[in-house]
């Protein structure tokens, strides 16, 4: 992973660029990171070679519809493209990394194409994307952190992770996404943290193709679904639906599950 913060020569490079009066991307003197994107311009063409972008290069671009990133570029930053409020869509063909809020509150991003070669998607990358209705998750992805997806407008959620690897997802990882309705996780999921689909007030059905019965990893609980106020089925293998343990929800008497028979939504699958 290539370093996206910038250091204190990237941030003179950047203020002589702004006292030329520079405007469009500015690079490192290697020209292997897009370090800022002066001006507000509609649209960026980033050099082929270049393999990271900075932390908040086109923070706040508010003209900036769409944008294609070369297969080169690799890492992408903390908040890169943060508050770009048009930007509705981006081509990102051999990204690994995605940083720390780097579309959070990019309102219209609807089209956007998660690569094969993604191996991490930091904490709040896509939060607060509304219009965000679906996404493709990589079969070799390895996290999904914190709130990563919180309060987007995804309808529907399909993981399936390959045989010859683990994704983990973290607290909140999609919480409180108001539309969606239907989950499945395969066998090579993991939850690892609380609350990860806690407020998913619309949220119907969510199936577990193997999940843990041994420790918190993984583990069906109530806190990954507080607040899931229309869940109607948790769906789990039938060889294994006689082993798991109650849902305990005794400790939440001020969410709306305190009164739900949580174990009766529990259904194998046929």
């Amino acid at each position: 992973m290539m370093n996206t913060r910038l250091t204190k020569e990237d941030q003179a490079i950047i203020k002589k660029a702004r006292r030329n009066k520079c405007s469009g991307p500015i690079y490192s003197e290697d020209g292997l990171r897009l370090l800022k994107v002066l001006g507000n311009p509609e649209f960026v063409e980033v050099e082929d070679g270049v393999k990271a972008i900075c932390d908040y290069a086109f923070r706040g671009l508010n003209n900036l519809h769409d944008l294609v990133l070369p297969a080169s570029v690799v890492d992408l930053g903390e908040e890169a493209f943060a508050s770009c409020h048009e930007l509705f869509k981006i081509t990102m063909p051999g990204v690994e990394f995605i940083g720390k809020e780097c579309f959070g509150l990019c309102d219209n991003l609807k089209e956007i194409a998660l690569p094969e070669t993604l191996r991490q998607i930091r904490a709040g990358a896509f939060a607060c994307c509304k219009a965000l209705e679906e996404i493709n998750i990589p079969s070799h992805l390895n996290i999904i952190d914190m709130s990563a997806f919180r309060s987007s407008g995804l309808k529907s959620l399909n993981i399936v992770i390959s045989d010859d690897c683990e994704c983990c997802i973290y607290d909140k990882a999609f919480a409180s996404c108001k539309h969606l309705e239907s989950v499945y996780l395969n066998k090579n999921v993991k939850i690892v943290e609380r609350m990860a689909f806690a407020g998913c007030t619309s949220l119907k059905t969510i199936e577990f193709e193997n999940p843990s019965l041994t420790g918190s990893i993984g583990e069906i609980n109530a806190t990954m679904l507080i607040g899931c106020t229309s869940l109607e089925k948790i769906i789990v293998p039938k060889n294994k639906y006689n082993h798991y343990p109650y849902f305990n929800i005794q400790g939440y008497e001020s969410d709306p599950f305190e009164t739900r028979d949580f174990n009766s939504l529990v259904t194998p699958k046929e």
